[in-house]
């Protein structure tokens, strides 16, 4: 009996023993019992501190383990230097890096698991990137200064980024969600990160981070020395306007995110792209200045129906402007010059339209079409390049009415056949007299006659295997083409409709505050209503603004055609321009419930609508047609 409760005593004397083993932490330190930090790294234990002394150390450290790491002393006194690799890659979940100096590697700290913190660091001059978080969640970010690196987000979910100091650099977002980043500075500005919101302005800012973001207006900022300045995922109907976007990496960086307006900003010497659209469609990119960038505008992935108007882009260090797999963009009125490599470069993007650029003194291809069909090129002046244009494997475009200028060569089409005239004749006036004919380019070394006078030149214009049958003897400036009488009738590039809503209820009359903003130039005479069944609904006055000119309308009662007010002068609203609307109406009108509505020809945008009883939504938009 005795015998076996000894037994009984030391079994249990054992398990204890071997608990207490396991569950025993130790605190290493180096160099005292190991001298390098890998060293420690791989002689601890999960759950094990490791203590750096201070000092300089040249490591690439990789860990696999439950462990806190830090330094003695500081960031101060503990330095890693990576020399090219990455200074710190953690696999295991539950890591704490704490007090060091990381510099020089290729990432500084390269996390690749959960639920680590990284806190009170000085993360400096690496080369790819300070913090890289793939595909890890749940981390925490806390404390650090962070310089000349970023911190990069790849599918990365619900991690918190708080209280670190951002000198020239900043955070980038790549598919990433839920994310808290909050007291962040740039450079001595608010780092602002906005998830699921909307309707709002902001103000001051060293970098802006949107993820799933509505009807933000981000305007009269200084934007420089930051990762991005202005990122866009996933968000919508934002407005980006006269701000100095300069000497970022990118300038302004869209992914996935449509129907947004950037206008009047000044965008220079971004290390890589000025402005970048990667999947976003039906975005405005205009008046922007667009220079010493490494590359002006990039539309890649699937890029579709933007515009691209009015800009001034020179002097980047690649090209102008390039397409790539996008297709239906509309590239109008810009200044393209001085670019580096090509003004217009198209690869794999069809059914593009580019219409009178200036585009000169680019040192290769003043427009560049690889693999790209269906284009129309027209009334652009194409001046002073190394090439005019360059078409490789790129068919079916039309390229008529251009001037091709003092190019060292004019054209060269490789395995390319094209369309160098108009497709059907054309009515024009031409030194006083009027002609119908096809019409080509304007090529500056074409030594053919015209016998006739109609400014067409009589034989045609050698281009490679192509021809153009059709050249202008002058510059097309000096044919007057004439344009179709307009009908009657409104066509859909005539008027802005919202159209009726699926249901108008509830309806009330009050005072609508909002915006419009087209996709195409509106001319109207007339407001008209949409009125609720059966009832009078119908707008009391209206009035529309820009800067520099407003249209009123007044009813004036029950009698003849009363759902239709005129205004006092005609309104034309051009395209991608801003233009405020106050409408006061009456009765049961029509209402759409949202806050913006896009239209075939563009969107209006509620700002306020008090109703009759004085409650305001920002919700309320009247059913109302603008036409002629």
């Amino acid at each position: 009996m005795c015998k076996g409760k000894f037994v009984l005593l030391f079994f249990a004397f054992l398990v204890l023993t071997a608990f207490a083993s396991v569950s025993e932490t130790k605190t290493i330190y180096v160099p005292d019992d190991y001298e390098r930090i890998q060293w420690a790294v791989d002689n601890a234990t999960d759950g094990d501190t490791i203590i750096v002394r201070d000092g300089t150390y040249y490591e690439s450290i990789t860990v696999s383990k439950h462990l806190t790491i830090k330094s003695e002393n500081g960031s101060d006194n503990c330095i890693v230097n990576g020399t090219g690799s990455d200074v710190f890659t953690l696999k295991a979940d539950g890591i704490r890096i704490e007090g060091f100096t990381i510099t020089r590697g290729g990432r500084g700290i390269y996390i690749l698991s959960n639920n680590n913190t990284i806190i009170n660091n000085n993360i400096s001059s690496n080369y790819g990137f300070g913090i890289y978080l793939d595909d890890s969640n749940n981390n925490s970010i806390l404390n650090n200064n962070i310089s000349n690196n970023v911190i990069f987000l790849s599918q990365s979910n619900e991690n918190t980024i708080r209280k670190n100091e951002f000198i020239n650099d900043g955070i980038f977002i790549y598919d990433s969600y839920g994310n808290i980043v909050e007291d962040n500075e740039v450079n001595g500005k608010p780092l602002v990160y906005l998830e699921d919101e909307s309707d709002k302005f902001i103000d001051n800012a060293g970098q802006i981070i949107l993820v799933k973001c509505k009807n933000i207006t981000i305007m009269n900022l200084e934007l420089t020395n930051t990762d991005v300045g202005i990122e866009l995922l996933q968000s919508d109907n934002c407005l980006i306007s006269n701000n100095n976007i300069s000497s970022n990496k990118d300038g302004i960086y869209l992914y996935d995110s449509n129907n947004n307006s950037i206008s009047d900003n000044i965008i220079s010497s971004n290390r890589w792209v000025g402005i970048y659209l990667r999947y976003s469609n039906n975005n405005s990119l205009s008046n922007n200045n667009i220079s010493n960038n490494y590359e002006g505008i990039i539309l890649l992935s699937d890029s579709n129906n933007n515009s691209i108007l009015n800009n001034n882009i020179s002097s980047n260090k690649d090209d102008g402007i390039g397409l790539y797999h996008s297709n239906n963009n509309i590239i109008s009125n810009n200044n393209i010059n001085t670019n580096n490599w090509d003004g217009v470069s198209l690869s794999y993007s069809n059914n593009n339209s580019l219409s009178n650029n200036n585009i000169r003194s680019n040192n290769e291809e003043g427009i560049e079409l690889y693999c790209s069909n269906n284009n129309i090129i027209s009334s652009n002046i194409i001046r002073s390049n190394e090439w005019g244009i360059c078409l490789d494997y790129s068919n079916n475009n039309s390229i008529c009415l251009n001037n091709f200028i003092n190019n060292t060569y004019n054209a060269f089409p490789y395995n390319s056949t094209n369309i160098w005239n108009s497709t059907e004749p054309i009515k024009y006036t031409y030194r006083g007299s009027k002609f119908k004919n096809y019409m080509g380019n304007y090529w500056d070394n074409y030594t053919g006659s015209d016998e006739n006078g109609d400014g067409i030149g009589d034989i045609p214009y050698s281009i490679n295997t192509d021809k153009d049958n059709y050249p202008l003897i002058e510059h097309f400036e000096n044919y007057f083409v004439e344009t179709p009488t307009p009908s009657p009738t409104p066509t859909p590039a005539q008027i802005f409709d919202t159209g009726r809503p699926e249901n108008p209820y509830p309806s009330i009359s009050g005072e609508f505050v909002g915006t419009i903003r087209t996709n195409t130039k509106i001319i109207a005479t007339k407001l008209y209503t949409y009125a609720c069944e059966g009832t009078g609904g119908h707008t009391e006055y209206a009035i529309i603004c820009n800067k520099t000119w407003c249209a009123y309308a007044e009813w004036e009662g029950y009698k003849g055609d009363w759902m239709n007010i005129s205004f006092n002068r005609t309104v034309v609203l051009m395209p991608h321009e801003t233009y405020n609307i106050t409408i006061v109406t009456g009765s049961y009108p029509q209402i759409h419930h949202t806050s913006s509505l896009k239209t075939e020809n563009g969107w209006i945008n509620c700002t306020e609508f008090t109703d009759a009883n004085g409650k305001k939504y920002d919700d309320r938009i009247p059913a109302i047609m603008l036409w002629s």
